[in-house]
């Protein structure tokens, strides 16, 4: 550390004395403000989120300001918080708003510092403000651009197979590249979020340690199948509740979406569950706010099942980023089962069904939603030994979900449930039991 000559003098009491030595600091140690130092080189110390204002935004005019305040945004954490689209149809335009966030992410690093910009499609070349209008009233988004397969943005879009083709090659190359690392991979599997099933032994079973994660996780696909009574829906039915716990608490904080092909959906079932769970967590959550954040839609034939699925890229598409959580269909296979009878329509039933799992599984991809579902069996009369139980669907059914489930029925209320296949589990079983106040950890 260096020591500077004193070449200042100060008069104290009637007398001529040195100043103190000037101490020189080390390049390397510099101050707090100075790590807040921005493009703009304005030094802006770190303050609270509380502390901030609209005002505080530089390039923000009182009309804008007024017109913000008067939309519900009354600071800058909710500006960053609100999607372009919500922004957009308060009256701010997109290229000021990413103006906006840019700048208070320069200027407040502790505070956005980890802020990432949505993508929105007049981000990618050829896409004009028309073209991205028209899209967008469609649900379309950059994510969904890039996984909807080109005849369907042709047939439903109306873009033509070469200017889809181009726009998906321009999303990936702004997304870095097709490839990247298995070291990559892990990393992000890492910080994927996972939430509780309401039962330890459940949240046990479907642990990963390497991964940091218990429970169902986000994104991932899952598939439940049994025999009736074998606790498919009861586990549905709970995890529409778990979802909407606060993080410290086990969740995510958001919500459900229910597709009911079977007409088992039980607003009743779901209070008694929240009753205990809130009572279990202390969380202060009212159970009609629980039931007002499901979503629920009753599909009464495999069109109508397709279609809602459907649909629900357009919602997703036009809703606010991270508000639901998890899908479910309870059960996937009830109609399909129904209206495909006999061997001679089993060609036209697995292709309608895969394209219908594709569709769930975009939704997974573009949306970060956990897909859970429910399926059917059947006997294997081929099978002379051990359990002759299948799930419905085949190869077909087989190949779609990440991790399989088999549920039996137990002695009393116990009921056993085996990880059947998964890249990432190993092929264990844990018990619970199912009571009046839900799914439950076995004794």
């Amino acid at each position: 550390m260096a020591v500077k000559a004193a070449k200042v003098t100060k008069k104290k009491a009637g007398k001529m004395e040195m100043a103190e030595p000037i101490v020189e600091e080390p390049i390397m140690e510099t101050t707090e403000k100075a790590v807040v130092e921005t493009k703009t080189k304005k030094k802006v110390p770190a303050v609270s989120l509380k502390d901030l204002a609209l005002t505080d935004v530089p390039g923000l005019g009182p009309k804008t300001n007024q017109m913000l305040v008067d939309g519900g945004i009354k600071n800058p954490e909710k500006l960053m918080a609100t999607s372009l689209q919500d922004l957009e149809i308060m009256g701010l335009t997109r290229p000021l708003a990413k103006k906006l966030r840019t700048t208070l992410k320069e200027l407040y690093p502790d505070n956005f510092g980890e802020f990432d910009e949505e993508q929105s499609l007049e981000d990618i070349e050829g896409i004009g403000p028309t073209t991205a209008k028209s899209l967008r009233e469609k649900g379309m988004n950059v994510h969904l651009l890039q996984t909807t397969p080109v005849k369907e943005l042709e047939s439903r879009y109306g873009l033509t197979a070469d200017t889809a083709s181009k726009y998906q090659t321009l999303i990936s190359t702004m997304k870095g590249g097709y490839f990247t690392t298995a070291y990559d991979v892990m990393e992000q599997q890492k910080n994927s979020e996972s939430f509780t099933f309401g039962a330890d032994s459940l949240d046990k079973l479907f642990s990963i340690p390497e991964l940091g994660t218990s429970g169902i996780k986000a994104a991932d696909t899952y598939e439940f199948f049994g025999a009736f009574r074998s606790g498919k829906s009861q586990i549905c039915h709970q995890l529409c509740v778990t979802i909407q716990l606060p993080k410290e608490l086990g969740g995510l904080g958001k919500k459900a979406i229910y597709i009911d092909s079977e007409g088992t959906f039980s607003p009743s079932r779901i209070s008694q569950m929240a009753h205990r769970i809130k009572e279990e967590k202390g969380w202060d959550k009212s159970v009609d706010d629980i039931l007002g954040d499901i979503l629920v839609a009753r599909a009464k034939n495999t069109d109508m099942q397709q279609q809602i699925a459907l649909k629900l890229l357009d919602i997703l598409g036009n809703t606010e980023k991270d508000i639901y959580g998890i899908l479910i269909v309870d059960s996937v296979s009830s109609h399909f089962r129904a209206e495909y009878a006999g061997r001679g329509t089993l060609a036209d039933r697995q292709q309608t069904l895969n394209h219908h799992l594709s569709i769930l599984n975009r939704i997974a991809d573009t949306y970060g939603l956990s897909i859970v579902i429910t399926n059917q069996v059947q006997s294997n009369p081929a099978q002379f030994f051990g359990d002759p139980t299948v799930a419905v669907g085949g190869n077909i059914m087989g190949h779609w979900a990440t991790t399989r489930c088999y549920l039996r029925k137990s002695k009393g209320e116990k009921r056993v449930i085996r990880i059947f296949d998964s890249p990432m589990i190993g092929e264990l079983e844990a018990v619970f039991e199912i009571t009046e106040n839900g799914v439950l950890t076995s004794e």
